[in-house]
């Protein structure tokens, strides 16, 4: 009896060290720490860096026309760049802080009018109050003027993120977002939980010829863990979006289902199945009878609209956890606020990407995907980007690294002068103590 019972005291306190950073279940996405601040899957202490590099930049699209009224693109940009960080995880007793920041200044040899700088912080903190009761924070903000590359070519995405997408910028226009969100979850009983929870979120563009978008939201979801790998819920969220200087707005309920479970040891899989409503509500133009345009001159006008859909939703991916590697699959189709042209849209993204971080010197990254917006209510052609990188990092001494990355971005839109393609080159050092090599993606 008496061993039973010490069995029965071991197993529960492992359990209780265990629950915290993972007291959802396996492959469930949640609103606090989560992932933040870990590399190649695996949670790491704090870590800060700093460092210089050169950079190539071809196909900067500004929104900006020469004399003929034709996009103006800037090719062949030498310049260097300055860069600084902070990355990581700290564990307390019953709560976790996961952490990432990145910023650059950059200076361009024979271009200094579009010198810039570009920041990210993205925090996540998960508090457990009681044995049943946890409360989960996230937060993202941050400005950029360049959609590839740098610190927007490294988005630190969080679960069901508005503000920080991949289609973000169509333009290299200057951008400032932020996103905090808050909720609550309580244990109903060892394998039944419930949340509720809410955001704010709001994004401005410099450009007066782009719009920007301000919004809040709610979500409730309630999960059944089957086993030790497998989980099961559903999920209501309710989202509402406004558009600055712009009449129109959207409304969204969203109803999911998911799925998560973990195949052996390494192998974790999520799937989310359901649908959207949108209500939206705008201005277009609208073309007119020949014969009133005649009468009037005109030869169109513009009007209200207000449009009530219905769509299918949801979301997928699958994760392989190596000893120090993660390679990860995913896609997702959900309603998205646009990116200053393209307003209240559907969007789907598609990716893939490994990461390796070594023991001794080397790090590793490679990635690809594509993202897509379909306008609901404004009747503009889709819109698809297709991007993919690679870097890695080398430590030449315990704090010297040496720092190399590749990007591409391909835009598939039938824009008038409008050129599709982009790429950045970046090779330079970063300074940052630590055992391990330095991770930046």
């Amino acid at each position: 009896m008496k061993l039973k019972l010490a069995v029965a005291v071991c197993v529960f306190a492992s359990a209780a060290m265990a629950q915290l950073s993972n007291y959802l279940g396996p492959g469930i996405l949640t609103h606090g720490a989560g992932d933040i601040g870990t590399r190649s899957g695996e949670q790491v202490d704090l870590r800060f860096y700093a460092g210089v590099n050169a950079i190539y930049d071809n196909g900067i699209q500004p929104i900006s026309v020469d004399s003929k009224g034709n996009l103006i693109q800037l090719n062949g940009l030498y310049g260097v760049e300055a860069n600084v960080g902070a990355y990581g995880v700290h564990r307390w007793k019953q709560s976790q802080l996961g952490l990432d920041y990145r910023g650059d200044f950059r200076h361009y040899t024979e271009n200094s009018y579009i010198d810039g700088s570009d920041h990210q912080l993205t925090l996540g903190f998960t508090y457990q109050k009681s044995r049943r009761l946890y409360f989960d924070f996230q937060t993202t903000a941050g400005s950029y003027s360049y959609g590839l590359g740098g610190v927007p070519g490294s988005l630190v995405t969080l679960p069901n993120s508005v503000v920080n997408q991949p289609t973000t910028l169509l333009f290299d226009n200057r951008t400032y977002f932020a996103e905090g969100s808050g909720s609550v979850t309580y244990l109903l009983s060892g394998r039944t939980s419930i949340s509720l929870g809410g955001e704010g979120f709001l994004v401005d563009r410099q450009s007066s010829a782009l719009v920007g978008m301000n919004g809040y939201g709610a979500h409730a979801s309630i999960q059944r863990r089957l086993s030790r790998v497998t989980s099961i819920g559903a999920e209501y969220q309710r989202q509402h979006y406004q558009f600055p200087h712009l009449f129109g707005q959207s409304d969204m309920n969203s109803y999911d289902a998911f799925i998560a479970t973990q195949f052996g040891r390494y192998w974790t899989y999520r799937m989310e199945v359901g649908s959207f409503q949108t209500e939206v509500s705008g201005l277009q133009q609208v073309a007119l009878d020949p014969n009133i345009a005649a009468l009037f001159g005109v030869s169109s006008v513009t009007q209200t609209f207000y449009r009530n859909d219905w769509f299918p939703s949801g979301s997928a991916s699958l994760t392989r956890q190596f000893h120090r590697a993660s390679l990860t699959f995913n896609y997702s189709r959900t309603l998205l606020p646009g990116n200053g042209v393209y307003l209240t849209s559907r969007g789907d993204t598609a990716g893939a990407g490994f990461s390796y971080t070594g023991v001794r010197k080397l790090s590793l990254m490679i990635s690809g995907g594509e993202s897509s917006l379909s306008s609901i209510g404004q009747g503009l052609p889709g819109y698809r980007q297709f991007t993919g990188g690679a870097g890695g990092t080398y430590a030449v001494t315990r704090p010297i690294h040496l720092v190399a990355r590749y990007d591409y971005r391909y835009q598939d839109i039938n824009f008038g002068g409008y050129k599709p393609s982009s790429y950045r080159v970046t090779l330079g050092f970063a300074f940052s103590p630590g055992n391990v090599p330095l991770s930046l993606w």
